[in-house]
């Protein structure tokens, strides 16, 4: 178990720059927003992405002035699951959410004021060891073991 970078992104409203800076393992460096000049724009998704892996978990390293309202998703087994919306934040902030396959986040918000920014200066996925198929049904390695032990 250990904390994987994003090995990609996407910006499909092209709103982001210098975005590969999100996962450079430096949190001096940002991925951006630059200055909005259009308060109340909330359409500005910046994806990160990752070959699938098992996870319940991210954290990210926000910067921001006059986002009101910050949204963060994962895509698990497919489907964008919301795992925070609220204030933003100054440095690292972790979300948890119920395990599954896991291969991006996303990270929107919500604009206040004209000349407000979010840059993202790095993030991560908390990668699990895949779990184990037993008699069919798929149990976490901890559970495995309890049942070949008689735990």
């Amino acid at each position: 178990m250990s904390w994987i970078s994003p090995t990609g992104y996407e910006d499909p409203n092209n709103k982001w720059s210098n975005e590969p800076l999100a996962y450079d393992e430096d949190t001096y460096t940002y991925a951006t927003t630059g200055y909005c000049y259009d308060p109340c724009a909330s359409n500005r998704p910046l994806i990160l992405t990752v070959p699938a892996l098992q996870s319940n978990k991210i954290r990210i390293f926000l910067d921001y002035w006059g986002a009101d309202n910050v949204v963060v998703d994962v895509r698990k087994g497919g489907v964008w699951t919301n795992v925070y919306t609220g204030a933003g934040w100054y440095g690292w902030k972790e979300f948890t959410f119920a395990e599954g396959s896991v291969d991006a986040m996303r990270i929107n918000f919500h604009v206040v004021y004209v000349g407000c920014y979010v840059r993202v200066g790095e993030a991560d996925f908390w990668g699990l060891p895949p779990a184990v198929v037993w008699g069919g049904s798929a149990l976490p390695q901890l559970e495995m073991g309890k049942a070949i032990l008689g735990i």
